[in-house]
């Protein structure tokens, strides 16, 4: 305990405060601001936040209340707090107690912080103890959700308990004026955390102790146009140099990756800017806590010397970050060059985190790997935000940013409710004591693995905050995974179980991310994504709610056209083109020349018998209009990651809004007006009689995102309704909010997600959200 003299109290208060407080700094935080003001008392981690006992000067008292309440630690997220006068007791010093790991857990979990400014300048300071050493840590960077193994947050209870920490740094730790000042992950080369080299091929291992020939021998890897897996803060990511091309086409080979574009990892600021075009909200995001990727444009010249067809083929974009440990900061200050940074795994499986798994499955893909002794007990890939003109928008949500949701306007009740989310994308969303926790991206449930790493993450969860929910939501699809598990936790607890149609969930995530649930005025929900079970059984994704009063109604769509040869059909764009040409005659010779005739013979034939038949699958979904008018314009026939088409799309179209701009003379279906529903197949000829009048692809692709836009502007007005929100994977496209902002924004409000995904990643906040909407509408019709 550290003391300091004060005078005689006068006055006595409790305070309670909850929410990200702990992690974060707090506790230092408030002794230095008790002592600055002669207060004295104590303050405390429990399992509900901090508490705080403090005596003196009653206005004193109330002004480090509100201090402390307006201006706290910048990494701290406050949910509740409590201010409340007891018996007056005396009190000899100000001190930091004990935690106490007694009461039900309720506080938020601090995410991973990036490498802070003042420990970086630290890290590479000659005269300073930490020069160089690859683990440092303060009160404001560092791991947090990965290690934590139980609560409340201390360093007993996190994975580096089993370092004890030197004289130098136990000191640190207990001299209040310093940044490390209770600072749970500290350490340093006298207590170090340690580093290992091992070479899959021929079995060589460094020694423990060898952190810094272990850095100059990963940069000679990379200079020799070697791969090497790292282990980092949320798992292993496989990196190389990203300037020779041959070490990444066979990086793409061994990790199964033919085209999805690889995240990269520069140096500093400077060496970035001469690759892409940095924005200051770019900039500013590269540099946060959070410290995600962020795709930027990309410069015609690229003075690294980068390999960027190979690292992002046809797309004008990169994903690029700046090291967020120190261990990256000191191997690329070295290294002087750009990195491909990817997850270490293989496509479409989980980031391999546990050093055991990394050795054995790591090593077909890495020449070499490096682990530490530090456990990651929580995975977690690298977040990713992209930006539109005027807008943040996230496409994956994880390490910096996950699991912490605040939102002060948004009321969550008491009641203890699991939802369990989609199968792409996925995600769980728990409510307890008031807190909401939307898990991290833990990926597409269709492998073992990542059903596994779902389960696991989930497990952890109820664990930490020894709860067992009273109800369960899920997606209405009967076969997906994530519901499935949760009807089985709902029998196993005798909990009641909510099905929540998929893109109601979607609109409702988008409605209580905006505070618009209670709202008694119309609001337009515009959800359009790939896939998602409707009510009429058909796979819906271009829909318009509206929402009122606690209630949706489906008011319009695009129309239907053949949902054929399942999960084939997203994966071969082609066959949606296919599909959604159905009835357009002219259509043939575009599309006939994609496919063998034995092809082109069954799948006319199966289209022709589901025009014909009622009972055959159906789809609205836009995610599908995008692939089909890919395909048409040549761009993709067949793809190998999700989105791939629609990406190639946006990026043709982008191409002609830079030198044309985005207005037109008219829309596709410009000069026909519908009566409800959108009619896909006039769409697509219209599309497909630009392309036989050879208009070029960049002007047909640009012009189909003009007209989305306009479709919702038209929509909003036939049903004369002022509000409108939007939410699905296909609302990730900066183009496309782009020109809904530009044609919308001055006679609509418009809503789009802030601290969530467009993408399948928000179904389970929107399933409780549903939940919460419907406890409601029962409250009102009883």
């Amino acid at each position: 305990m550290h003391e300091s003299v004060s005078s005689v109290p006068l006055s006595t208060f409790k305070i309670h405060i909850s929410g990200q407080v702990q992690g974060v700094g707090f506790r230092p935080f408030v002794y230095q601001l008790a002592n600055l003001l002669k207060l004295t008392g104590w303050v405390n981690n429990s399992l509900d936040g901090i508490h705080i006992e403090v005596s003196g000067n009653e206005e004193v008292i109330s002004n480090f209340y509100q201090h402390l309440i307006q201006h706290p630690p910048s990494l701290a997220r406050i949910t509740h707090h409590h201010f409340e006068k007891v018996k007056a007791k005396s009190f000899e010093v100000f001190s930091i107690r004990e935690s106490n790991e007694t009461g039900v857990a309720n506080l938020l979990l601090s995410p991973d912080f990036a490498l802070c400014e003042s420990c970086k300048n630290e890290l590479f300071d000659p005269n300073n103890r930490r020069f160089g050493y690859s683990f440092i840590t303060c009160t404001l960077c560092g791991p947090r959700y990965s290690v934590i193994q139980k609560l409340p947050y201390d360093r007993p209870n996190t994975s580096m308990q089993s370092f004890e920490m030197c004289p130098e740094c136990q000191s640190e730790y207990n001299t209040p004026t310093d940044k490390r000042y209770f600072a749970q992950t500290i350490s340093c080369d006298n207590c170090s955390i340690t580093m290992q080299l091992f070479s899959p091929k021929t079995q060589f291992s460094s020694q423990l102790n060898d952190n810094h020939w272990i850095i100059d021998r990963v940069v000679r890897a990379w200079q020799r146009g070697e791969i090497v897996a790292i282990k980092g803060v949320g798992g292993y990511l496989l990196t190389c140099d990203a300037t020779q091309s041959e070490v990444i086409k066979t990086l793409r080979q061994r990790k199964c990756r033919p085209s999805k574009p690889f995240a990269l990892m520069y140096p500093d600021a400077e060496v970035l800017s001469q690759d892409v075009y940095l924005t200051d909200s770019i900039l500013n995001q590269l540099n946060s806590p959070e410290s995600p990727i962020v795709l930027a444009d990309v410069k015609e010249k690229l003075a690294s010397g980068l390999a960027k067809d190979e690292i992002a083929p046809h797309l004008p974009q990169l994903g690029v970050m700046l090291p967020y440990t120190p261990l990256y900061a000191l191997l690329l200050s070295k290294f002087g060059k750009p990195v491909v940074a990817t997850s270490g795994n293989v496509s479409h499986s989980p980031i391999i985190f546990s050093d055991e798994k990394a050795l054995n499955e790591l090593g077909t893909i890495a020449d070499w790997i490096v682990t530490n002794n530090r456990e990651i007990v929580v995975p977690q890939d690298d977040s990713v935000v992209t930006f539109s003109k005027n807008r943040s928008i996230i496409l994956r949500r994880s390490r910096g940013i996950a699991p912490t949701f605040t939102h002060p306007s948004l009321d969550i009740p008491q009641d203890s409710v699991l939802a369990m989310g989609a199968d792409m994308k996925s995600t769980f969303t728990l409510t307890h004591q008031k807190n909401l926790y939307v898990s991290q991206y833990l990926g597409d449930l269709e492998s073992y693995d990542t059903q596994e790493s779902y389960r696991q993450t989930l497990n952890r969860f109820l664990s930490l905050f020894e709860v067992k929910p009273t109800q369960i939501v899920t997606d209405s699809h009967p076969q997906y995974f994530s519901t499935q598990l949760g009807k089985d936790l709902a029998a196993r607890w005798n909990v009641p179980v909510l099905a929540i149609q998929h893109h109601q969930a979607h609109f409702g995530a988008v409605l209580a991310e905006n505070n618009l649930i209670h709202s008694s005025e119309p609001i337009l929900g515009v959800i359009w994504d790939g896939t998602g079970l409707g009510t009429d059984g058909n796979i819906w994704g271009g829909e318009f709610f509206v929402y009122q009063n606690y209630k949706f109604s489906r008011e319009s769509h695009f129309d239907y056209f053949p949902f054929i040869l399942g999960d084939k059909m997203p994966r071969q764009p082609r066959i949606s083109a296919l599909a959604a040409c159905a009835t357009i005659i002219e259509a043939e010779a575009i599309l006939a020349k994609k496919f063998s005739p034995t092809e082109w013979k069954l799948y006319r034939k199966m289209i022709t018998e589901s025009l014909g038949n009622t009972s055959s699958l159906q789809t609205s979904s836009v995610g599908r209009l995008f692939d089909a008018v890919a395909s048409l314009l040549g761009l993709a026939d067949q793809i190998s990651y999700e989105g791939e088409a629609a990406i190639r799309l946006e990026s043709s179209a982008k191409h002609y809004v830079k030198y044309h701009g985005s207005i037109f003379q008219t829309s596709y279906l410009g000069h026909r007006s519908w009566e409800n529903e959108i009619p896909t197949q006039t769409l697509m000829k219209e599309i497909v009689m630009d392309i036989l009048a050879q208009k070029s692809v960049e002007y047909i692709a640009a012009k189909f995102h003009y007209s989305l836009a306009i479709y919702i502007k038209n929509i909003a007005k036939k049903l004369n309704i002022k509000r409108i929100g939007f939410s699905g994977g296909v609302f990730q496209n900066t183009l496309l909010v782009d020109l809904i902002d530009l044609h919308a924004s001055a006679e609509f409000e418009l809503y789009f997600h802030r601290q969530l995904s467009p993408n399948d990643e928000n179904s389970s906040f929107g399933q409780w959200a549903c939940w919460k909407i419907n406890t409601f509408s029962r409250n009102i019709n009883r």
